[in-house]
């Protein structure tokens, strides 16, 4: 189907604000155990209707996302920062072409961010990694548990996913920014089926963390290599679960 053609899904006012309240504590701007603005603020702030807040709201408490305590001292925390991506967009029906496509595309830009980054990123833009490493850190199963469990799996596709934002973020360039965004949403399917022991998950955190030396230290190849080692976790791990090449690695016969 052409993509002028593609199913039109239109969001009632209150499923999109839970979508984009979701989305902020999914990318860390509001953390575990915090407490949201209120009902009133966030009406006005998004210019809907305080109801449509609420049932926002409401939608979010079904999904054990957030938690709405009465009385004094009460209002509406973050109960959980594990947001399923079904609750920010519809999840991709991925097709072989498409995989080959998006990892087309993150090889292009990861690259380029990881270097741009280096030469403009500030300490808040660190600071936004390290909270990325630190969450998924303290989101790793115990030492004895070797398979890990869903949410083990969601947690850290979760810290890269705003490592990699954090990234863009660095790049001062907007555009890149929401790139970025559409991207990992992509990408993110694909990752769910390739992360399956305590050893993935720690190899995908330290991966990250060795990028974000690279690029506190400036150094140009450093960067290229630890980039190429992400790119190509991935995107082996990724031929190895659907038995299949990748587009990119494919070689025409030789002729003769």
């Amino acid at each position: 189907m052409d993509r002028h053609f593609q199913p039109v899904k239109v969001l009632l006012p209150n499923e999109e604000v839970a979508r984009r309240l979701a989305d902020a504590i999914r990318t860390g701007f509001f953390r575990l155990g915090s407490r949201l603005p209120s009902e009133r603020s966030i009406a006005e702030q998004m210019q809907v209707s305080r109801p449509t807040v609420r049932e926002a709201v409401k939608l979010l408490v079904e999904a054990n996302i957030l938690t709405v305590r009465p009385g004094a001292g009460g209002g509406t925390f973050v109960s959980s920062e594990i947001v399923p991506l079904d609750l920010i967009v519809s999840r991709p029906d991925m097709r072989p072409g498409d995989i080959d496509e998006a990892i087309e595309v993150r090889r292009l830009i990861l690259p380029w961010v990881a270097q741009i980054a280096s030469q403009y990123a500030e300490d808040a833009d660190f600071d936004r990694m390290r909270e990325a490493i630190r969450f998924g850190r303290d989101s790793l199963p115990p030492p004895e548990v070797t398979k890990s469990s869903p949410e083990h799996i969601s947690s850290i596709i979760i810290a890269s996913m705003r490592f990699d934002l954090a990234l863009a973020r660095a790049t001062r360039n907007g555009l890149v920014l929401e790139l970025m965004e559409l991207l990992l949403q992509w990408v993110e399917p694909m990752r769910h089926g390739t992360l399956h022991t305590r050893a993935d998950l720690v190899l995908s955190l330290e991966l990250v963390e060795t990028m974000m030396q690279a690029i506190e230290a400036g150094d140009p190849a450093q960067i290229a290599n630890i980039t190429e080692r992400r790119l190509g976790i991935l995107e082996n791990a990724l031929e190895e679960q659907t038995g299949r090449r990748l587009r990119r690695n494919r070689r025409p016969a030789s002729a003769g």
